[in-house]
């Protein structure tokens, strides 16, 4: 999976001669968001009182959903006696189709969070879903569908009355979850649940000795009463499971959720990696005692290997995220949130019930465009006619040097390179496969493109 860290490199600056003050060719500054239902996070609103302490990880839940469903795949590998055994009764290819019964697989996932008592002791009895996230899968494309449920949303959860979505798995557990979602949103009911302690990703990265990472910036802050506490420098560095969980928590700059969910991203990527290396047999015990102790599931084990040796390709371009949306209010003297049943009705039809086949979708394609040729707006421009045409630009910026005279494109997944060189407004496109610094496909625009 690509990275998915922004940073702007120092490269050249502008030439002086092709500029006057007045007339920079590219801002060297992010592009907002085109899609606020697949960028945007709602706000944090005061959460509920409770008794003792919160400690609130705050994570993306694809991003554990896949370690977890990682480290139990090799758990059953080693505890089937390895490969060769396990191969015999397994096929390599298996037809999710048949094994569940079904083209489409709904999972309702949440993440519940730790509390504390006065004395700093960590209790988890009655906590509250830190995060709730609906996923679809369509067994037959292995496209994902992602949609979250903010904790906050005020709604009326069965047997007990008007209240934060947070609160309906305390009060009657994962099915209690279930049916205040298909009662206050119309969605359809899930085949299976997923409930996961969010300090599993602590423990996690700890039971695999640890990750390198690319710290993007030097990050401190101090947060006693949540028992948080972050302090890392910039650049690329060995963490262990508490600087992890720090790093990727971390919000405390002018891009907020935004820079959190992409450095998720970024360790998601990390840690996925290294789930498939070889080597990880040796911790698969350590592996296997976290996904008992940090997740509960009604899903059968033998159809949870199936689900993720067949998943074991997924790309970013199969995994399509969007939020329920709702409208900030107040009631009983708190802050929370309102669903909003027309939009979110679209949504929730699209998400959990059509889903995604395995055609190209561009919005699925974060772009960053430079320009390398010289021409004030040129970057703007490209990146303006591939907004057209669907692609999600994430960047546009001055090339490190000027004077390309072919426009190039650069990704890590040739498939996609492919594709997106197809869609482009120029012919002969120069392509290379490497790394991209904080998205899927870089494009250097070159001399051959006019403006339109």
């Amino acid at each position: 999976m690509p990275e998915s860290f922004d940073q702007n490199p120092s490269g050249a600056q502008p030439d002086p001669a092709l500029l006057n003050p007045a007339d920079s060719i590219e801002a060297n500054v992010a592009d907002p968001p085109d899609s606020p239902l697949e960028q945007g996070v709602a706000p944090d609103q005061d959460r509920p009182e409770m008794p003792g302490r919160k400690r609130t990880v705050v994570l993306s839940v694809l991003l554990v959903l896949l370690v977890l469903i990682g480290a139990s795949f090799a758990g059953i590998v080693q505890t089937k006696g390895g490969w060769d055994r396990l191969l015999q009764g397994t096929p390599l290819a298996p037809n999710l189709t048949e094994v569940f019964g079904k083209q489409k697989l709904r999972v309702l996932v949440m993440g519940v969070d730790d509390s504390w008592t006065d004395n700093d002791e960590v209790y988890t009895s009655q906590s509250r879903s830190d995060t709730n996230v609906a996923v679809n899968i369509d067994l037959a494309t292995k496209n994902i569908g992602v949609l979250s449920i903010p904790r906050d949303v005020w709604v009326e959860i069965p047997k007990v009355g008007h209240a934060k979505l947070n609160e309906a798995i305390a009060d009657g557990g994962p099915e209690r979850t279930e049916a205040t979602l298909v009662q206050n949103f119309g969605m359809p009911a899930f085949d299976y649940y997923l409930v996961l302690k969010i300090d599993a990703t602590k423990n996690i990265v700890d039971a695999i000795g640890g990750i390198d990472v690319d710290v993007e910036k030097s990050m401190d802050y101090d947060d006693n009463w949540g028992h948080l506490h972050i302090h890392l420098k910039k650049g690329y560095q060995h963490l262990n499971g508490e600087q992890t969980v720090g790093y990727i928590r971390f919000r405390h700059d002018p891009e907020g959720d935004f820079g959190r969910m992409r450095r998720q991203r970024q360790v998601m990527q990390i840690l996925v990696g290294r789930l498939k290396d070889p080597m990880i047999a040796t911790r698969v015990p350590a592996l296997l005692s976290i996904v008992q102790k940090n997740v509960r599931t009604n899903m059968p084990p033998d159809k949870m290997l199936s689900l993720a040796f067949a998943l074991r390709d997924l790309t970013p371009q199969m995994v399509h995220t969007a939020e329920v949306p709702t409208d900030i209010g107040f009631t009983d003297g708190q802050s929370v949130l309102y669903y909003q049943p027309q939009a979110g009705a679209q949504i929730i039809h699209k998400y959990l019930v059509v889903g995604f086949t395995g055609a190209f979708d561009p919005s699925t394609v974060r772009l960053k465009v430079e320009n390398g040729s010289g021409k004030p707006g040129a970057a703007t421009a490209m990146a303006d006619y591939l907004r057209q045409k669907g692609f999600t630009v994430i960047e546009t910026r001055n090339a490190k040097n000027f004077g390309a005279a072919k426009t190039s494109i650069t990704g890590p997944n040739g498939t996609i390179v492919s594709l997106v060189a197809k869609q482009m407004p120029v012919t002969n496109v120069h392509t290379a496969i490497g790394p991209v610094e904080g998205g899927d496909i870089v494009i250097v625009v070159g001399k051959d493109y006019r403006i339109q």
